[in-house]
């Protein structure tokens, strides 16, 4: 039976990812250029490192200015991703999970000043039992297991006992690694990836009963 339910946050609770892409997206075409979907594809949630800046100063054969192509991709992402709601269905299964006795965690590849900022704006900080970033587990992020393996221990619950929701084949990688169930919600930024290792594929968490799954 499951005993925690421990979430992904960029993708899964916000869809950070897709409004990362919509504003290099922007950025490339006042260049002239296309941006490189697959290649951001492969950087989601894993230690991979594909830097979109870099991509378009080589496109452009050097001839951009570095600072403000990044100052302005951060001021489109940073308008739009304050502007993001809680993805549909996090808030029923949080409350699920919580009438079923579970426990409640984020384990996400991002550092821990950038939930420190969200969580609190969605009103969703104090209805986790832990948070886990990169931060708590010397920088190492997803595929690697051990930000997953420190939600479980935060939290008292063998990884063999809980659940995790993912939308990135690296992010399911981990969560396999650390022994746990992995449910993956793929979004637009991720829907074209393998999730053959994820023990369940959904459209939307709106589409997950913890009820069933614990039958």
């Amino acid at each position: 039976m499951f005993q925690a339910l421990i979430f992904d946050f960029d993708g899964v609770i916000i869809n950070t990812e897709m409004a990362d892409v919509e504003a290099w997206r922007t950025i490339y075409g006042r260049y002239g250029h296309e941006f490189p979907l697959a290649l951001w594809q492969q950087n989601i949630g894993s230690h991979t490192v594909f830097d979109p800046l870099e991509e378009l100063v080589a496109r452009a054969n050097g001839a951009v200015d570095r600072q403000a192509i990044q100052q302005a991709f951060e001021t489109l992402d940073q308008e739009m991703v304050r502007q993001l709601p809680i993805m549909p269905g996090v808030r029923d299964r949080m409350a699920e999970a919580r009438q079923l006795g579970m426990k409640l965690a984020v384990a996400s590849s991002s550092p821990a000043n950038w939930l420190n900022y969200h969580l609190p704006r969605l009103g969703l900080l104090l209805d986790f039992d832990a948070v886990r970033t990169c931060t708590d587990v010397d920088g190492r992020k997803k595929p690697d297991p051990a930000v997953y393996l420190a939600a479980c221990a935060a939290v008292g619950v063998s990884p063999t006992h809980a659940l995790a929701v993912e939308d990135s084949m690296h992010g399911v990688a981990a969560a396999k690694a650390a022994g746990m169930f992995c449910v993956a919600v793929p979004n637009e930024a991720t829907q074209d990836m393998d999730f053959s290792a994820a023990d369940l594929v959904l459209p939307s968490l709106t589409a997950l009963s913890l009820s069933q799954l614990l039958r």
